[in-house]
């Protein structure tokens, strides 16, 4: 199952949260608008209101009458006006009006005032909203009474809203956008500190285990999990520490009861008992001299920038090993080469590390047969052999500490684990493959120093 990412996750939520905000405040701007607008609206009504009561007349008969300006009364004349008045008195007679029936109105005292808005009856769409203001004239409480029909989709919030997208309330969304992606970024960014914890964490390995997470430049809130980190690789070291000691004390410390046992071994009366023995005794000290290698080997901090002959190496190691390979009836060869091979490197552990390629070839070549050494300008050293070769499965399996294969045969499984610890230490890298007509290659592949030719 695939993991969430914490960052889709936040960029999700974001993402919500700028959309329900836009949304919130685009609905906060129209509600707004629509009670500024209402509220405009009765303010308007109202100033009608009070318009039509200053000029109301009253002749000497009694009778009632309204003398508008020209252009006000307009507003009240024409057949598709939305505004219509009339002036009752406190019976709720209407004395007055623009020629339209208004809605009922309760009866006013002195100059009181106030506004109402109802749905016209048998229409879901058309909204009446009205003002009315009490006033004297001539010595008699008088209502003035205005309203305005408008459509659902029409009227001063329509006009307002249409003028808020139109000079700049479009802008919203490519703001509420740029918002949303400098929030991804910022997220994006505050976690580079995390990756680059990552990457300095996957480096440490048993060769760099005093390598400790970087507490500069963390963020407080990550801390705790650096400090903690930290703590757990201090643990870790000193009992990888102490594990170390206690191989390279006891490889040393079997070292004397072996030479001891060896010369018992020799005195033996039995020529075919004190063989054997010996046979067991050497195996036993093979293992304990790797063992003490390993121990050196994850001790190691020292120069590896040594220039190296890989020939020389090579030869060497031949040397050193000849006459094991005669005591077995087979033999090494070294490929002649007209220039010497460079590379940066420790002579020292290269040397060990072509003894246990050639040990190993050697246990499987048949007799009669040579384990050839070539040395390539790669530059490269290969060990090959006319052994049974490594199956194609077994390949990555077999350069692991103590695993045991056909080819690790009455051994601790230690030797090509160390060939490939070497390796690593010096920057380069081994690999195994088929020889040509038949056997195993294995092949040392290191970086290039300056004067490899």
């Amino acid at each position: 199952m695939r993991e969430p990412s914490l960052l889709r996750r936040i960029a999700l939520r974001l993402v919500i949260v700028t959309v329900m905000g836009g949304i919130v405040g685009y609905g906060w701007l129209y509600r707004k608008a629509s009670l500024t607008a209402a509220a405009l609206n009765q303010q308007t009504l109202i100033e009608q209101a009070k318009n039509i009561a200053r000029h109301l007349q009253i002749d000497s008969r009694g009778r009632l009458s309204v003398k508008l300006p020209a252009a006000v009364e307009e507003n009240y004349e024409e057949a598709d006006s939305p505004y219509h008045y009339a002036v009752s008195d406190e019976a709720g007679n209407i004395l007055l009006s623009s020629g339209r029936i208004l809605s009922p109105m309760r009866l006013l005292h002195g100059d009181e005032q106030h506004v109402y808005d109802y749905r016209r009856s048998g229409s879901r769409s058309l909204r009446v909203t009205g003002a009315a203001v009490g006033t004297l004239a001539g010595g008699r409480q008088l209502v003035v009474q205005v309203e305005a029909v408008a459509s659902r989709d029409h009227g001063l919030v329509k006009a307002v809203t249409d003028e808020f997208v139109t000079d700049g309330g479009w802008l919203g969304l490519p703001l509420l956008a740029i918002l949303l992606a400098v929030s991804i970024l910022t997220v994006r960014q505050t976690f580079s500190p995390l990756s680059r914890l990552s990457r300095l964490a996957a480096e440490i390995e048993p060769g760099k285990s005093g390598n400790r997470l970087p507490e500069v430049g963390v963020p407080k809130e990550v801390m705790p999990l650096v400090r903690a980190v930290n703590s757990a690789l201090d643990r870790l070291e000193k009992g990888f520490l102490q594990q170390r000691e206690f191989t390279a004390n006891a490889a040393h410390q079997l070292r004397t009861p072996l030479a001891v046992l060896q010369a018992h071994i020799d005195t033996l009366p039995d020529e075919g008992i004190a063989q054997r023995l010996q046979k067991d005794l050497s195996s036993m000290a093979r293992i304990v001299s790797q063992l003490l290698l390993v121990s050196r080997l994850e001790a190691a901090t020292g120069d590896v920038e040594e220039e190296m002959d890989l020939r020389a190496v090579a030869v060497e190691a031949a040397a050193s090993l000849g006459p094991l390979a005669i005591a077995a009836g087979k033999s090494i060869e070294v490929d002649e080469l007209e220039a010497p091979v460079f590379a940066r490197g420790s002579s020292w552990l290269l040397q060990n590390a072509l003894n246990n390629l050639i040990e190993n070839a050697l246990a499987q070549t048949p007799p009669g047969t040579a384990v050839r050494i070539h040395v390539s300008d790669e530059p490269a050293i290969a060990v090959l052999d006319w052994g049974p070769g490594v199956p194609p499965e077994m390949r990555e399996k077999i350069f692991e500490r103590f695993w045991r294969g056909d080819r690790e045969k009455g051994g601790a499984g230690l030797g090509l684990s160390i060939v490939a610890r070497i390796m690593r230490f010096l920057g380069g890298s081994v690999s195994v493959g088929d020889a040509p007509g038949g056997g195993a290659a294995f092949t040392l592949h290191f970086p290039r120093g300056p004067r490899t030719v």
